[in-house]
């Protein structure tokens, strides 16, 4: 089965001239490296479609309002096995300021704060355009999909915002879509919802396709795009446009080398995730935006070489009875506070040193945290300890097996416990936030005065390595308010979109709170499908 998608080796290959390309960006469209396939050639198409839509995550947005907007027929060419992605591996929530099911339950919020919120948390690394786009046509996207297909989107209120800061919402913009019964369903269950909906309108799905090449004509705009299925390589011709949703780059090795500012060691994103979108874009000479950011998701590391290790959304650093050190011994950051917001501590550059400081760092707990929480890798069962957590009876042995320097850390316990025991964290504010209480905090917990801290001083002691990881890049082709490609230049490839982590984030570093991928992908994805059925068909 395997034989029947595009290697990463393989792609790379037709590739390789894409680096010398860039060097000197005014040759890339000139030149017509790997990836972009000119007017010049006689190309005989073997499918014709309005719409060629790649990838299938959050971008079947895209395939649901073009198809909606009057488009006669769609495509959908889907490099894995399965329909969805990264994104049916996922919660399945959406972050969505001003939504309409928060709106009816009494949460205010308004498009002010919305702004402030986003613009801040987005550091500079985004845009008033996509900002302000993503924010007015967000709610929207909810009322139209339910109001077309019957979704039922229902509030989500345990998680809040991940940045406390002007424009929070301390009980979240999250919504996800709900089940008769009223449950709310994780991404499995809202990308089978959407399968559903993608087959009762018609809408071809090519599964194990990868796209390879775009096709342009002689004024530049992309006229289609060569794949290869099951059956070998396909011309598919798009007479309104082409779509890219491939998800991020997490697993091309040469591309998260050359862009993240630091390392990563483990990804839950599906490993097809090899930048394909991105290459395809950058051979028509597609500008990139935030190629130095992912989705961080702090992870306890079992195979770095593969990206493979049990990731820690909410569940492990931030309890009572668990500290998280650099091999000096010294804490990095808020434990307590969200995945990505705790994921930047790891690319901390030491100058003196030369080496990321905090990475590798190190997970540790004692036994009041193992009498009462899960551990990773126990399959959520109470009192399971994997075989590769490393344990000890001592604090200095087990520094002495995980490679810590134990002065340090007797140092950090001195200032932390003591700390933890009246419940405050003057270094890093580990349970002041909403957040930490609500995701972190053991409400059931009268002995401690903050329900995030307790002090580390029980044997026997657990610990491991704890390494930046993510569930996907965030950084892609840049886009503008209609999700049109932009080259280097500042001017739209006609009729090339990208969407998803394909795109530059619109939020830039950030990751807002809960369905923020999710959120921004659907939304404009809804916009991408909506302009390219706009279009005259060439």
């Amino acid at each position: 089965m395997s034989d029947n998608l595009v290697s990463r080796r393989g792609f790379l290959k037709k590739t390789a001239m894409l680096g010398a390309g860039l060097a000197a960006t005014g040759g890339i469209v000139a030149c017509s490296p790997a990836g972009a396939t000119t007017a010049g050639e006689d190309i005989k198409w073997d499918k014709e479609v309005d719409v060629v839509v790649v990838g299938s995550g959050t971008v079947v947005m895209a395939a649901l309002a073009a198809k909606d907007a009057g488009a006669e027929s769609v495509l959908i060419l889907e490099k894995n096995i399965a329909f969805g992605g990264t994104s049916a591996l996922s919660g399945g929530i959406f972050w969505i300021p001003l939504n309409y099911p928060k709106k009816a339950e009494g949460f205010e919020d308004n498009r002010e704060d919305a702004y402030k919120y986003v613009k801040k948390t987005s550091a500079g690394q985004s845009t008033d355009e996509l900002i302000n786009t993503y924010i007015d046509n967000a709610n929207s996207m909810l009322e139209w999909s339910r109001d077309k297909f019957g979704y039922n989107w229902a509030p989500v209120n345990f998680i809040g915002d991940y940045y406390e800061v002007d424009g929070v919402r301390p009980l979240g913009r999250s919504v996800g879509l709900s089940t008769p019964d009223g449950a709310i369903t994780n991404g499995g269950g809202a990308w089978q919802i959407f399968r559903e909906t993608v087959d009762g309108l018609g809408i071809e799905v090519m599964l194990e396709t990868a796209g390879k090449e775009l096709v342009t004509n002689a004024n530049g705009e992309v006229i289609g795009i060569k794949a290869e299925g099951i059956d070998g390589p396909l011309a598919i011709k798009a007479k309104k446009g082409v779509i890219l949703g491939t998800g991020g780059f997490d697993f091309n090795h040469e591309m998260t080398t050359a862009f993240l500012r630091g390392p990563i060691y483990v990804s839950n994103s599906v490993r097809t995730n090899t930048g394909d979108g991105h290459l395809m874009g950058m051979a028509l000479g597609a500008d990139l935006r935030n190629m130095n950011s992912c989705w961080g998701l702090p992870s306890m590391p079992l195979d770095k070489e593969k990206l493979l290790g049990e990731v820690d959304w909410a569940s492990y650093r931030g309890k009572p009875g668990a500290i998280v050190v650099n091999k000096y011994g010294e804490r990095i950051g808020n434990e307590a506070s969200a995945y990505h917001v705790f994921n930047r501590a790891f690319w901390n550059w030491d100058t003196g040193k030369f080496e990321w400081r905090n990475t590798p760092s190190f997970w540790i707990v004692d036994s009041s945290y193992a009498e009462r929480y899960f551990f990773p890798g126990s399959g959520n069962q109470a009192g399971v300890i994997p075989d590769w957590m490393t344990q000890a009876d001592t604090l200095e042995e087990l520094c002495d097996k995980l490679g810590i320097d134990i002065e340090g850390f007797n140092a950090t316990l001195e200032v932390f416990n003591p700390n933890a025991e009246n419940g405050v964290d003057p270094l890093f504010h580990r349970g002041e936030y909403q957040f930490d209480l609500n995701m972190f905090g053991d409400k059931i917990r009268t002995d401690l005065k903050n329900t995030c801290l307790a002090p580390i001083s029980q044997g026997p002691f657990y610990g491991c390595e704890y390494v930046p990881g993510t569930c996907g890049t965030n950084g892609g082709l840049r886009i503008n308010a209609n999700a049109q490609v932009i080259d280097v230049k500042g001017n739209p490839i006609p009729r090339l979109y990208a969407v998803g982590n394909t795109s530059g984030s619109v939020f830039g570093d950030s990751y807002p709170g809960a369905g923020g991928t999710l959120g921004a992908g659907g939304v404009f994805g809804m916009l991408a499908g909506r302009h390219a059925v706009s279009l005259e068909s060439v």
